[in-house]
């Protein structure tokens, strides 16, 4: 027990080598020496990896992915107010401009990754293979993670065994980044151990899961479509008989596929849930979202009051943009139940589920024009929301067509309304091109029917990306900062 938790520290100060890419110590002496011996050595190296990632989450999950979408409006109160980023106000004194947690991620898998293929034959191969995986699937979910929110990033593949080892990098093309992501989820597809079931940490469904998406982003309609069906042949995972309130309250349901653990006691509160159900209304859902949701399933669809507390919402004043609502929230975590904030403190966090996928490739099934096999994935999750199925003739257009745009516009709505609040709108508005027309429609409509003054539209393709911290940019004179900002 004590070397794991040695190892464990060690992983995490290796890592910590990150946060100014400049002070950095070879470490490869007392690591090869006392660690990376066993099989355990591995897992408490790898399992290192989930706290930078559950930091990254705390710090910027919901800016990056919720409250620029328009899915929720902001509060202008507290020290960083969330209007700004519901706004794109966006500057490099936000927290969430810090990029260091991912690169601590992204350093934990370099050294798995060096250290791994060199530990000769002390654990069976398979063993061995499928934690290089796994090693290969976080260091592409960083990366990917820091190619939607920044684009250009510094490219760091390798770990830091000498002084020589040590640089000031450069930010590289978001291009070269997809290349090393796509080149990763290859080498872990090609390691993985289709037999594991892990739930909390990474398992097969969860590198095919990634793995579609990543498809998805790249227009590899093929490729998304390949991957989820390596999902499917897992037989682990199924929407029938998972009901629709338990998604996020229970993690265990045979729709998660990977879920982040929560622990109030190691990882501090989930800052996540307790934002959304917090009573100073931070950041809270839209009012045309309820409407919206009204007109597409009116009271059928089982999913709208397990998600929003409709009650509050209702009430929204017609200046509910300047002067926010009293009481609102989503409670998807607790459906139909208004509870104190600290019961949610320990709430786990779904990153993927094969709702996300099922649509995902609906998708990429539409795209290849096979609309018929769309149509059936798009209805397996509105079944379970208790809507009526969609029949091919809905899209018909006369002369015998199919107008596969109005198909496509119905799957991205399904993944609005079934991922509400799961962090998915906004890189759904990225992946698609339809970010600037949906956000500056809203900006121009909603926001300033209801009080909302100060927006900034997009214009310009850099103000997708965040800013970069100015304190990472005055640790490394070698990074320019993203476009205007």
């Amino acid at each position: 027990m004590k070397k794991i938790v040695g190892i464990f520290s060690l992983v995490l100060l290796m890592s910590s080598c990150l946060n100014d890419f400049l002070e950095i110590e070879p470490l490869n002496t007392v690591s090869t020496e006392i660690y990376w011996k066993t099989e355990n050595d591995v897992r408490a190296a790898l399992n290192a990896g989930y706290v930078p990632l559950k930091d990254a989450y705390k710090k910027g999950f919901l800016n990056w992915y919720e409250a620029r979408s328009d899915n929720f409006i902001g509060s202008s109160g507290g020290t960083n107010p969330y209007q700004n980023v519901c706004f794109n106000k966006l500057t490099a004194a936000l927290p969430s401009c810090d990029w260091n947690a991912w690169y601590k991620l992204v350093s934990v898998a370099n050294y798995a990754i060096y250290y791994i293929p060199r530990m000769g034959e002390v654990m069976a191969e398979n063993r061995r293979d499928h934690l290089l995986s796994e090693a290969y699937f976080l260091r592409a979910y960083a990366y990917f993670n820091l190619y939607k929110i920044w684009g250009d990033v510094p490219l760091v593949s390798q770990p830091v065994l000498k002084k020589s080892d040590v640089y000031k990098p450069v930010r590289s093309s978001k291009e070269s980044i997809m290349e090393l992501i796509k080149g990763d989820l290859s080498e872990a597809a090609r390691l993985v151990d289709d037999s594991e079931t892990e739930l909390y940490i990474y398992s097969p469904g969860a590198l095919y899961a990634l793995c579609t998406e990543v498809a998805m982003w790249n227009g590899d309609y093929d490729g998304a479509i390949g991957y989820s069906q390596r999902l499917y042949d897992l037989n682990v995972y199924t929407l029938e008989g998972t009901d629709f309130k338990k998604v996020c309250a229970d993690p265990k349901t045979t729709d998660n596929i990977w879920t982040l653990k929560w622990s109030y006691v190691l990882d501090g509160a989930n800052s996540i849930v307790t934002t959304y159900v917090n009573s100073g209304n931070l950041l809270v859902p839209t009012k045309e979202i309820l409407e919206k949701w009204k007109e597409w399933g009116g009271a059928d669809d089982v999913r709208r009051p397990a998600t929003l507390d409709t009650t509050k919402i209702t009430a929204y004043r017609d200046n509910h943009i300047v002067r926010m609502p009293v009481g609102c929230q989503i409670w998807k975590w607790s459906p139909g139940e208004r509870l104190g904030e600290t019961a949610y403190r320990d709430c786990y966090i779904p990153i993927y589920r094969l709702a996300d996928i099922v649509l995902l490739r609906a998708e990429a099934l539409n795209r290849k024009g096979d609309y018929q096999g769309a149509i059936d994935e798009m209805n397996k999750v509105r079944r379970r929301a208790g809507l009526a199925e969609r029949l091919l003739s809905d899209y018909t257009v006369s002369g015998g067509g199919v107008d596969w745009l109005r198909i496509e516009d119905d799957i991205l709505q399904e993944r609005q309304f079934e991922l509400y609040g799961e962090g998915k709108r906004w890189s759904d508005l990225m992946r698609t091109g339809r970010l600037e027309s949906v956000m500056n429609a809203f900006y121009d409509g909603y926001i300033t029917t209801y009080g909302g003054r100060g927006f900034i539209r997009y214009t310009e393709e850099w103000q997708r990306y965040w800013p970069v911290s100015q304190d990472i940019l005055n640790e490394n004179d070698k990074l320019v900062q993203t476009g205007n900002y």
